[in-house]
């Protein structure tokens, strides 16, 4: 017995070194990348399993190890339990405070879809039928998916936010946001905040590296975005030298491209930091890589109760950029629930 779990442990700790490795290689080559978040994931999980291996090696580990993955287990289902509620909850607050967006209302339809789940699980298990239980399987299946995929999404946008902060950059690009009558916002000014910030870090405090505002004018606009951006920074001290206006952008993309050749054609080669919110700067990171740009993303703070809603938005965004690895889980799902249905209906 005490053989088997030490060569359970072996192997177990091998699994374990192998993933270590491959996310710290990972890392090094390209911090942007979604699968050092996945990557993430595996070092945890085989680390817990490395762990339960070794604590069944101690006097009355078994024990102990059972006591451990229960505790586990009721903090996980506690979490599964508040976390629709606290969706909800920021749902409501987002409506009383923000615009009525279908985007600002994402953290709440998140949380009655969670809450709406386990009693139409429930119920479609109840009706007994073949065709019942293979929704059954397919809505926990996608909803399993999903999570899967997300939770990879949150851990790749806690590791990159380490490892943007210490990026070396020739400059900054602050990609705009919408202005109201000509001001900036404060979702805004905390992007150009960050964006001073990192210059001054860069650089020095009297003569940080450039800076480029970036983004069009909408149609409810009383000018670009860029231009208001550019006031901003020179009415902070920045000097009107280094502020190296962008004005026709209008998406991320655009903000990116137009304000690389911008810089480029004033003779500044990369690497560039981009400078956004919190919540954006993992999907402007991966922006970037996808278009093949020496350029990494930092983000200011954003309020607590606005980043449910807009991490979830940009989670929607980074779901529809893998399109064709969410394709081939869809037709697994599908493929699985379809026999799940036939194998109902042969044994009924």
């Amino acid at each position: 017995m005490v053989v088997d779990v030490w060569w359970s442990v072996l192997w177990t700790a091998m699994w374990c070194l192998l993933w270590a490795g491959w996310l710290a290689w990972s890392m090094r080559r390209d911090p942007r990348r979604l699968r050092n978040g996945f990557l993430a994931i595996a070092v945890v999980y085989s680390t817990g399993l490395l762990t339960n291996g070794l604590l069944r090696l101690l006097p009355d580990g078994a024990t102990i190890a059972d006591w451990v993955r229960l505790a586990l287990l009721l903090v996980l289902g506690a979490g599964l339990l508040v976390l629709p509620l606290l969706l909800v909850a920021n749902g409501v607050t987002m409506v009383r405070r923000e615009r009525r967006t279908p985007a600002n209302l994402l953290s709440l339809a998140a949380g009655l879809f969670l809450l709406v789940l386990p009693v139409l699980g429930w119920l479609l298990a109840r009706d007994g039928s073949a065709y019942g239980t293979a929704v059954a399987v397919a809505l926990f299946l996608v909803t399993g998916w999903l999570g899967f995929v997300f939770l990879g999404f949150v851990a790749q946008a806690l590791l990159y936010r380490r490892a943007a902060h210490r990026v070396e950059a020739t400059a900054v690009v602050v990609l705009g946001a919408r202005v109201i009558g000509g001001r900036v916002p404060p979702l805004l000014a905390a992007r150009l905040r960050t964006a001073v910030v990192e210059a001054r870090r860069l650089g020095t405090d009297e003569r940080p590296v450039p800076i480029v505002p970036s983004g069009g004018q909408g149609p409810d606009e009383t000018q670009p975005e860029g231009v208001a951006m550019g006031a901003w920074l020179r009415a902070e001290g920045v000097p009107a030298d280094l502020v190296l206006v962008e004005d026709r952008a209008r998406t991320t993309r655009e903000n990116l491209l137009l304000s690389v050749d911008l810089l480029q054609a004033h003779g500044i080669d990369g690497p560039y930091l981009v400078a956004t919110n919190d919540y954006h700067a993992p999907r402007a990171a991966l922006e970037a890589m996808d278009l093949g740009l020496d350029v990494h993303a930092v983000g200011g703070q954003t309020a607590r109760y606005y980043r449910p809603s807009a991490f979830l938005r940009e989670f929607a965004a980074v779901l529809q950029r893998r399109r064709g690895v969410h394709a081939v889980a869809g037709v697994g799902i599908v493929a699985f629930s379809v026999l799940v249905l036939l194998a109902g209906l042969a044994a009924a």
